[in-house]
């Protein structure tokens, strides 16, 4: 899919040279436990996803691999060591500037622990998902992929 540009590239006021504001790259999980329960965070940070439920995930580093981003990032806010089973979505949004890459991942069933990040960890089985308190569009549509849901709840 394809729209509209925003506008013509940025250019320098000095000589002319014209750049991009290119997006910004973040990797999530949605992981699952061996009973098939999805892990989610309350997010601890202080922005609009604030104490609401998201995917464990966050911004890939300059030359890092993607999925390497979302394994660190899941070990970084739950404490767990989880295995990427495939590509879940791929997420943007208008006027958004963060493209998410979002996977599967299965859990060894380790005990998770919320990180600096997080105010609470918490497995889910798919019909407990708090829907109408996630922090992202993005988690939502992730869930709904996984879960193979055509129309998701309310929320969407």
């Amino acid at each position: 899919m394809s729209g509209p540009r925003s506008g013509p590239p940025l250019a320098c006021s000095v000589c002319g040279q014209g750049f991009y504001q290119d997006p910004k790259v973040a990797a999530a999980a949605v992981v699952r436990d061996p009973a098939g329960r999805v892990l989610l965070l309350r997010r601890a940070q202080r922005d609009q996803a604030h104490g609401r439920w998201i995917l464990p995930g966050g911004h890939v580093d300059r030359g890092e691999e993607v999925a390497t981003a979302a394994l660190r990032e899941v070990a970084e806010e739950t404490g767990l060591i989880v295995r990427l089973e495939g590509l879940v979505g791929v997420y943007s949004y208008p006027g958004n500037p963060v493209v998410l890459v979002v996977y599967a991942a299965l859990s060894d069933g380790g005990q998770p622990e919320a990180g600096p990040e997080a105010l609470e960890v918490r497995a889910f089985a798919p019909r407990e998902i708090p829907w109408h308190d996630l922090g992202y569009s993005s988690t939502g549509h992730a869930l709904c992929d996984l879960l193979g849901l055509s129309s998701g709840p309310a929320f969407l």
